[in-house]
Formats: C-alpha cells, structure tokens, sequence
C-alpha cells in the first residue's frame, strides 16, 4: 500500500490551544448519512464501483493534553472502503479545511491509495499542513474521488464541523 504521506496537521492551532488554556475541539458530523441515502444503497447486487468515506479519526485525539504532548502535531485518518466488486486503483482522497461556514478555504491535501480489494478498509493519512490561523470554528470536507463506472457517489463525502471549546 502506497499512500502518500500528506496529512492534515494543524500546528497554529495547537499553539493557540496551548495559550489558551485546557481547550478542546469537538467533532460534529455535518452530513451523516440521511435514511433516503440509506434506502437508496442497494442491498441486493453490490455495484462494480463503489467507494465511500466511512470515518474520520485523529492521532491523537483533539484533546488538550494530548496536543501539547505530541511535537508532530495531529494527523488526520480517513477510512475509505471499496464497496464494490472490483479492485480500485490510484483512488484519491481529499480534504479540505475551511472556515466561516466553508467559504475561507485554508488548506486542501490530497492523498493516494495504490489498490484497494472489495470489501477492504483503507486509511488516508494527512499531516504535515502547517500554519493553519486560529478561528473558534472549522469546516472539514472529506472526499474520495469517484472511480470511472461509479453510480453510488452519496457515500464519497462527508462533512465535519470542528468547534474549539473552551476549559472543561
């Protein structure tokens, strides 16, 4: 498995978290999958194409202590799946961090997967992205890019807001 080693790191961040105080950044999912999404995946025939974005995950997790303790910064782990019946290959995954409700793009990165099976599970891995400015609340798009034949592409996004929230 080749993935390229770009991830999401969000060092200014961080720094300002840490003169902040015991601050944490909480995780909502902005577009979890509606019951018409649901209804629409056939359950019967799996496509031949189809790849979806399962989750989001940090190393480590956002949380204050863990921030200040990790001089690497955060990396950003996206799960994709291969859905379908044949093996994908050079699929792309992309991450955009936003803020003001996704209009002020700050960063996008892109990473590759080599080949993935039917029914595997791979990780993205996003880090490295630095200088990100200090706002109370992001926007996170989550994105594997459609292969050529692909039909069921609602599962290929998803969104995440992400709040700094004060001391506990």
């Amino acid at each position: 498995m080749r993935l390229n080693s770009l991830t999401v790191t969000i060092t200014t961040l961080l720094a300002l978290l840490a003169l902040a105080g015991c601050a944490r950044v909480e995780v909502v999912d902005r577009f979890p999958p509606s019951t018409d999404e649901i209804a629409s995946i056939p359950t019967q025939t799996p496509a031949k194409h189809d790849l979806a974005v399962l989750a989001i995950d940090f190393d480590p997790p956002l949380e204050y202590e863990q921030l200040t303790a990790s001089p690497e910064g955060v990396t950003l782990l996206v799960a994709v799946e291969n859905s379908g019946l044949c093996t994908e290959t050079d699929v792309k995954v992309k991450v955009e961090l936003s803020s003001d409700e996704g209009h002020n793009l700050i960063a996008r990165r892109i990473s590759y997967i080599d080949a993935i099976a039917p029914g595997e599970v791979k990780i993205a891995r996003f880090k490295n992205l630095s200088r990100i400015p200090y706002r109370p609340t992001y926007r996170l798009r989550v994105q594997v890019l459609p292969v050529q034949g692909e039909v069921n592409k609602a599962n290929n996004r998803r969104g995440y807001d992400l709040y700094v929230v004060g001391p506990r």
